[in-house]
């Protein structure tokens, strides 16, 4: 019998039926985004030391003290910074293409990046990531100490897909079967969350998440498709606003 291979296929599904799927960074892909992202703070450290060399002369060592301040935070706020610039994406991961984000599929915020990122000390045992590796190696989702901490999966960028597709309708229709919809108190934050970041996401991003949202709503709530998924879930929003409802409903 031959083994079982361990997918990295992960399958997301929420309370309300919304589900889809997102596929796993590996540690070979993670490996490779972290080597951009060590070139890449060794190269800041290393023309900061130059510059103090040469500004400092003699008095170098004067200016040890603010090298080794400036060494941690390039160290440890690297990757929070861009975490939350990039919505999950360090320097290294956007250009293979992998981001950060919660298990449960949402973007993941500052507290989850600065965790993850300071028990980095931990994976770094002991001294060659071993333990992160370890880590990596032995969990079903591919994750580290940080993440297993902070709750979060890292996963390629697009290779995210949703399951189950509609056919585009009449936008008429789509407005019509709009004011039919009551979400969900976690729907209604979803999509919120998605309206208030979407204006911060690259281009493409926004494209991805929209789609998997859009198609999401659509599945749940029988709605037809629209050819702009970004404008479906903006038609969406404004339509389940407590304002938009009758204004018996608001009283109620």
């Amino acid at each position: 019998m031959a083994p079982a291979m361990i997918s990295s296929a992960l399958p997301i599904e929420t309370p309300e039926g919304i589900s889809f799927t997102y596929e796993l960074a590996s540690l070979t892909d993670r490996g490779r985004a972290y080597l951009i992202d060590l070139l890449i703070r060794v190269a800041v450290v290393a023309v900061v030391a130059v510059i103090f060399a040469i500004f400092l002369g003699p008095a170098i060592l004067a200016g040890l003290g603010l090298w080794l301040i400036l060494y941690f935070v390039v160290e440890w706020g690297y990757y929070v910074l861009f975490d939350l610039v990039w919505d999950g994406q360090s320097p290294g991961k956007r250009l293979f293409e992998l981001r950060v984000i919660k298990s449960a599929g949402h973007p993941i915020g500052f507290y989850d990046s600065v965790l993850r990122n300071l028990l980095r000390a931990a994976d770094i045992v002991p001294g060659s990531y071993a333990t992160g590796v370890l880590a990596i190696l032995c969990t079903r989702r591919f994750q580290r100490l940080g993440d297993l901490a902070a709750d979060t999966i890292v996963v390629h960028e697009r290779k995210a897909w949703f399951a189950g597709a509609s056919a585009p309708g009449r936008p008429e229709a789509v407005q019509a079967d709009l004011k039919k919809v009551t979400l969900s108190n976690r729907e209604r934050r979803l999509l919120q969350e998605f309206m208030m970041r979407k204006d911060r996401l690259h281009p493409d991003r926004r494209e991805e998440l929209a789609e998997i949202l859009a198609t999401a709503y659509r599945k749940r709530f029988q709605l037809p498709a629209e050819a702009d998924p970004t404008l479906f879930l903006s038609k969406l929003y404004t339509s389940t606003l407590p304002d938009a409802a009758p204004a018996k409903e608001r009283r109620a």
